[in-house]
């Protein structure tokens, strides 16, 4: 099993210095990936419910600086050399899928072919209302969001035509340099996700405990015979979360329901702290 870790862009450690510090002793450390949160425009207040903690609220409040996903991963880049780059996941339904599939290609152009995007259908009503996007459309848009980003990754002309998007042909370039096989992982773990994931996702990144992990494992088995896929299609990735402190023992049990990957999030509010959380986190690798 390798181990991947998500970098604080928002909070205080959300800073040039900082990042690029933990970023490359990440990287010495023996991280396989670095990944990025993602939110655009935070809300004062909201009725939503964060489905990610016990109390339904967010640790953070509505003015936390919050770096953008694709400008933060740029900077990564450009303080590594070797570990893979993932957002975790990108709010794909907030921006239009030309926009996301323009600087997907250049950040993986950029880095040297090391781009996985992980995407979601998003949770917080309210942010795309600011944004003007309709939430209730939110999923079908993100799967047809990813057929249309693959076209552009494709072949110019680009052709697409759907429910959603119905675009005339047109030229995107420069291509990815893993092309239309880039890596899309979907983040989720609703039946809705998993259908989606079993349609047109690469990976799976859910933020779930091993238990929630093997009981939708087993729905998304089901969804991907469907689709006439199997799980061997599939790179099984998780996030434990912060309600579950990564250990050996939640490793093994990860491990067990054939999880490739596990994301640890970072503890620590200093740089000191955090540098010293990535030695105890690499330190949990199986060798």
């Amino acid at each position: 099993m390798q181990l991947g870790l998500s970098l604080p862009t928002f909070g205080p450690l959300a800073n040039p210095d900082s990042l690029r510090v933990l970023a490359a002793h990440a990287e010495a450390a023996g991280f396989e990936s670095l990944w990025v949160p993602d939110h655009v425009a935070l809300p004062l207040t909201f009725d939503s419910r964060y489905p990610y903690s016990a109390s339904g609220r967010p640790s953070f409040a509505a003015d936390t600086d919050w770096l953008d996903p694709f400008l933060a991963l740029g900077w990564l880049a450009a303080s590594t050399s070797r570990v893979r780059l993932g957002t975790s996941v990108l709010v794909l339904p907030l921006r239009h899928p030309l926009l996301v599939a323009k600087a997907a290609a250049t950040l993986d152009r950029l880095s040297g072919g090391r781009l996985i995007l992980g995407v979601g259908a998003g949770w917080l009503e309210e942010e795309f209302t600011l944004l003007g996007q309709p939430f209730a459309e939110r999923g079908a848009r993100t799967t047809e969001a990813v057929r249309l980003m693959r076209a552009c990754w494709g072949d110019n002309p680009v052709r697409f035509t759907g429910e959603h998007f119905r675009l005339a042909e047109f030229a995107m370039s420069p291509k990815p340099l893993q092309g239309a096989a880039l890596p899309i992982h979907c983040g989720g773990h609703s039946t809705a996700a998993l259908r989606r994931l079993a349609a047109v996702g690469d990976g799976w990144q859910p933020i779930i405990d091993p238990d929630g992990f093997a009981e939708r494992r087993s729905v998304l088995e089901r969804e991907l015979h469907q689709a006439g896929r199997s799980l061997a299609d599939i790179d099984l990735t998780v996030r434990p979360g912060r309600e579950h402190p990564l250990t050996p023992d939640l490793l093994k049990r990860y491990s067990s329901q054939g999880v490739r990957m596990v994301v640890a999030g970072l503890r620590g509010g200093s740089p000191d702290e955090a540098l010293r959380e990535i030695d105890r986190l690499a330190a949990l690798a199986p060798s």
